[in-house]
């Protein structure tokens, strides 16, 4: 298993910062009253423990369960057994998907500065995207509507590319296909909406794409790859989408576990 810290704090974000440095840590709020919102009914208040798995300052996955205070401690340890083999890749598709979320902010606020756009409407714009340009780009660039338009262009370049080496790197993550562990089902994604979207999914295609990257490996790594899969609730068209695989070979591998 992966050996992640454990902190316990009532701030999540600058202060656990502070506090705890960059990098991969587990933060537990300890047992507490929660409801009113998230995966509860506002008519109803529930007791139990919520622990996160950080990446910095970064909250990129939650665990929340209903347990009375004498199971707090042996729950919060399951919760982070349960995530800590998936975390280093978790932690990368998280960074991925906030680059490529950048990278989306950046084109829209490049596509919408013309050669027509008042300055006074470039600076709006300019202020309703905060912290998706640095104070010294907008100092540098501020003073021509090209240099702006082309140094998003740039900066949309690098921010993609950075998305795909984060996404490379949670690939790289991914637990070796012998011996895989279950899948983290407790954890969701923070801030997914309505829908709360749980890691599970992400982490099975990637480990399905991951496979498929090494397709060229010894051939006894790819049953138990397939097995995983499937027994973990994808099913044999998604696998056949990310891998390439034939759904006959598919079928093989999953007789060959009869």
């Amino acid at each position: 298993m992966v050996e992640l810290p454990l902190h316990t704090s009532k701030d999540m974000r600058e202060e656990a910062l502070a506090e705890y440095g960059p990098g991969l840590y587990f933060l537990n709020n300890g047992y507490r009253e929660f409801g009113g919102s998230g995966w509860h009914s506002a008519r109803s208040v529930q007791h139990g423990v919520r622990v996160w798995l950080m990446d910095g300052s970064e909250a990129v996955a939650c665990a929340q369960e209903e347990v009375s205070r004498a199971e707090a401690d042996a729950e919060v340890e399951r919760l982070v057994a349960q995530m800590a083999p998936w975390a280093p890749a978790v932690a990368a598709l998280a960074r991925a998907d906030r680059l490529a979320a950048s990278h989306d902010r950046i084109v829209q606020l490049r596509d919408e500065i013309t050669r027509d756009t008042p300055n006074e409407r470039i600076d709006w714009l300019l202020d309703r995207h905060p912290g998706l340009l640095t104070a010294d780009e907008r100092k540098l660039w501020w003073s021509h509507r090209q240099k702006i338009y082309n140094g998003l262009s740039v900066k949309a370049t690098a921010v993609h590319g950075e998305s795909l080496d984060a996404r490379t790197e949670a690939m790289a993550a991914v637990p070796p296909r012998g011996a895989l562990p279950p899948t983290p089902n407790s954890w969701v994604v923070p801030g997914s909406g309505p829908i709360t979207q749980l890691w599970t999914r992400p982490l099975m295609e990637l480990c399905a794409q991951a496979w498929a990257a090494a397709r060229d490996e010894v051939e006894d790594s790819r049953g138990p790859m397939v097995r995983w899969a499937v027994d973990a609730g994808m099913s044999k068209s998604q696998l056949h989408q990310l891998t390439g695989m034939s759904r006959a070979t598919i079928d093989r591998y999953l007789d060959q576990s009869k």
